[in-house]
């Protein structure tokens, strides 16, 4: 029976009455399901396509079916499956390999995945696509160099591909090969005028290389990304972007990104102030505290309060954009956040003093964040791999709220190691906490952030790669005049960073009259 193209609701009727007339009729009880999936109707479908597979389990189409009406109905475990029992049924059908790849990709078994993709592409060779999606998986698993010669194939099966000249750029940027990486974004852009993703990734490395002119206005791109679907906002006032003057105008400044991003550009709330503008400024409820009482007359709600009526809004990344922010330029006076006295400093005691006279440096240590943060393997590291640091002549304490499995581990077996673990629910906790130290050492987290609003010294501990904002190469920060980097000189490679640091640790007890 041929299912015509709008018809799908009839023929669904038609095939309920002859699977009623013949229950064991497995090609009915087949067409029935594609019926429903041909509508959407996935769960009805998958019930329709596993009644025909219990009649007659050799069916490789109805299987193949089956697995998709799994996949479309988000249950992704059992498409993988189903699709694993169509494959036996179909072993040289590279169609039913490429759709479990793609099921395992969105499951985020990037090895299973690439396994998957190379052997339908064992069978299909000259498939762009297949390669593509090949060179995506090998990309999850940071194995950039197989993956450019994935996305080299595709392009040569399929010349005019933006969507592999996008994914290459990445793996390129990835390889720290921006001048080749930003080419690649160019061919994806010619062949896709306004490619949003690809704008939005040369902002980073435009921003990167310190082009701000440059950045800033292709980071704009962001908002026509998929990936920012649920952090677009409407609202009835006009975004502001700098076209017009704010003396005596309301502007609501939101948080979009993530905590230390919120930290790094409520710097410019002081600039628009003087601006003569009315400010409400909205960020996420773990900074409400930190932040209500930064600037007099700024009203400081959590993200999903009730916001007062505004004739402007602006998202602060968006206000270097808006401001025309350069090196050069860049509101660098710190500190731009302030400890209220009303903040209970938390105790921390120097467990090494032995002489009530001797004064050892008291240093705050961050070496990982949160694991699903996406580049957390490039910037997080092992407790254990800062032992040598640990074993300096002086006091740490972790800014971390909590520690991972492993780390609690090495502690455990480390018990002379001296590391206060002070229990931190709130970020005004934190900054209390941060006042009271000599400096801080941290990975790329919000408490850099924190500590360089505060005008602490903070050291930087930076992979190769680094986020955008840190620039390249120098060991200083034109954000935060209090910052020192301490990059990698080799991709993975922090033993090397950690001995640099702590000879950094060592000379400034001795110049610093830590005795």
């Amino acid at each position: 029976m041929a299912l015509q193209s709008g018809r799908f609701a009839m023929a669904e009727a038609l095939l309920k009455e002859a699977v009623a007339l013949q229950p064991q009729d497995a090609e009915a009880w087949m067409l029935l399901g594609i019926a429903c999936l041909q509508q959407g109707a996935s769960d009805r479908g998958v019930i329709a396509l596993a009644q025909s597979l219990k009649i007659n389990p050799l069916q490789a189409e109805t299987r193949y079916n089956h697995a998709y009406g799994l996949a479309q109905a988000g249950r992704l475990a059992e498409a993988a499956e189903s699709y694993e029992l169509a494959i036996k049924l179909s072993p040289k059908d590279p169609e039913v390999r490429m759709a479990q790849a793609k099921v395992l990709v969105d499951l985020k078994c990037y090895t299973e995945a690439q396994t998957a993709f190379s052997r339908a592409l064992e069978l299909a060779p000259n498939n762009p696509d297949g390669w593509n999606n090949l060179g995506n998986a090998l990309f999850e698993l940071h194995q950039e160099e197989e993956a450019l010669a994935a996305f080299g194939k595709a392009l040569s099966l399929r010349p005019a591909f933006p969507d592999a000249y996008f994914n290459r750029g990445k793996a390129l940027s990835t390889l720290d090969r921006y001048a080749d990486a930003l080419a690649s974004y160019d061919q994806a852009l010619a062949l896709r005028p306004g490619y949003p993703e690809a704008r939005w990734h040369q902002s980073w490395i435009q921003l990167l290389l310190g082009n701000f002119k440059a950045g800033w206005s292709l980071f704009e791109a962001r908002w026509e990304v998929a990936e920012f679907a649920d952090q677009r906002r409407n609202f009835t006032s006009k975004l502001w972007l700098g076209q017009a003057a704010l003396d005596g105008s309301h502007i609501l400044l939101y948080a979009e990104q993530g905590l230390g991003d919120t930290l790094q550009f409520v710097r410019y709330v002081p600039q628009l102030l003087s601006m003569g503008a009315k400010i409400t400024l909205e960020v996420q409820p773990l900074l409400v505290n930190l932040l209500k009482d930064q600037w007099p007359g700024v009203q400081v709600l959590p993200k999903g309060a009730v916001l007062p009526v505004s004739q402007w809004h602006c998202p602060l990344m968006s206000l270097p954009f808006a401001l025309g922010t350069t090196l050069e330029t860049v509101p660098h006076n710190v500190p731009y956040l302030h400890c209220s006295p009303d903040w209970v400093p938390l105790e921390v005691k120097h467990p090494k003093v032995k002489h009530p006279k001797v004064k050892r440096p008291l240093v705050g240590l961050v070496w990982s964040g949160n694991p699903g943060h996406k580049n957390d393997h490039n910037r997080s590291l092992a407790l254990a791999t800062l032992a040598p640091l640990l074993a300096c002549d002086a006091d740490f304490v972790t800014l971390q709220p909590e520690l991972r499995a492993e780390d609690t581990v090495w502690l455990e077996a480390h018990p002379q190691v001296s590391l206060q673990q002070v229990a931190l629910s709130d970020f005004t906790q934190t900054a209390a906490l941060i006042e009271q130290l000599d400096w801080v050492i941290t990975v790329d987290t919000s408490v850099a952030h924190l500590a360089g609003a505060l005008g602490k010294p903070f050291w930087l501990l930076l992979p190769i790669g680094p986020d955008y904002r840190w620039l390249l190469e120098r060991e200083d920060s034109p954000w935060y005049p209090t910052a020192r980097l301490f990059r990698q000189k080799a991709r993975g490679t922090w033993p090397e960073v950690i001995e640099r640091v702590v000879a950094a640790t060592q000379d400034t007890i001795t110049k610093s009259q830590f005795v």
